[in-house]
């Protein structure tokens, strides 16, 4: 993991959201990205969970520093984005439009419950599920810009190894519009039980893997990190150098 995890977000808007002094700026920005990142879940899901209810304005300051400053999400509209929020916080299964920054609120704020689901975690994830046999069913991968990602898809790598479900008894057949949806019911958990379902995966994982680790096996962003950090690297080397069109 310390070698693996990269990603290396900008923590100086966090002085002014009064979450850090400029003096741990400095000391933060000094660890591996990997410590880093444990100090950022640690110190900022605190900070979470004091503004939550006392003081709203700030929490939502939070909220968008972590979805644009640290996820890199900065296109996405701060009301829109708030609102989401908000709907992500009190719904057991929340909705899956933008699954990808609510959850990664619910992640920082509870650690022990919410995993962040992202196009890498989804593709990782269902990568393995496929290549393992480990299951029958799949999570559905919220639009990522990652190029290697895009160049194999996991969608149509899905509906291959299980073609028969696509095949047509005859050509009229495909004249229905909802053949391909209808289709995948079969392989795809629905998006509505999507955050749902990989919460409740993971933390069986999470459990297994880190079983004699109580820090890790008490936070499910560690293997979240593990499935974010794999996820065009090892993945795509699995990928392409184990499967094959005969």
């Amino acid at each position: 993991m310390p070698t693996l995890y990269n990603w290396n977000a900008k923590i100086e808007r966090l002085v002014e959201l009064e979450t850090l002094t400029v003096e741990q700026v400095y000391e933060i920005n000094s660890l591996t990205n990997y410590e880093k990142e444990l100090q950022l879940k640690k110190i900022v899901g605190k900070k979470l969970n004091e503004t939550l209810k006392s003081r709203s304005d700030l929490f939502n300051q939070l909220c968008l520093w972590i979805v644009k400053d640290w996820g890199g999400i900065t296109s996405a509209n701060d009301k829109d984005t708030v609102n989401v929020i908000k709907d992500f916080l009190v719904q057991e299964k929340p909705n899956f439009n933008r699954i990808a920054s609510s959850s990664k609120v619910g992640s920082y704020l509870y650690p022990d419950r919410n995993i962040i689901y992202d196009s890498r975690v989804a593709y990782s994830l269902n990568w393995i599920i496929l290549s393992e046999n480990a299951g029958q069913q799949f999570f559905p991968i919220p639009e990522g810009r990652n190029s290697k990602m895009s160049a194999f898809d996991l969608n149509v790598l899905i509906r291959l190894k299980n073609i028969s479900n696509y095949q047509p008894k005859n050509i009229e057949h495909l004249n229905h519009k909802l053949y391909i949806n209808n289709a995948d019911k079969k392989l795809f958990i629905h998006k509505k039980d999507a955050y749902f379902e990989l919460n409740n995966l993971i933390k069986i994982i999470n459990e297994k893997l880190w079983h004699d680790e109580n820090e890790k096996k008490q936070n499910l962003y560690y293997t979240e990190m593990l499935l974010f950090s794999i996820a065009d690297r090892e993945i795509f080397m699995d990928i392409t150098s184990r499967y094959a069109i005969k």
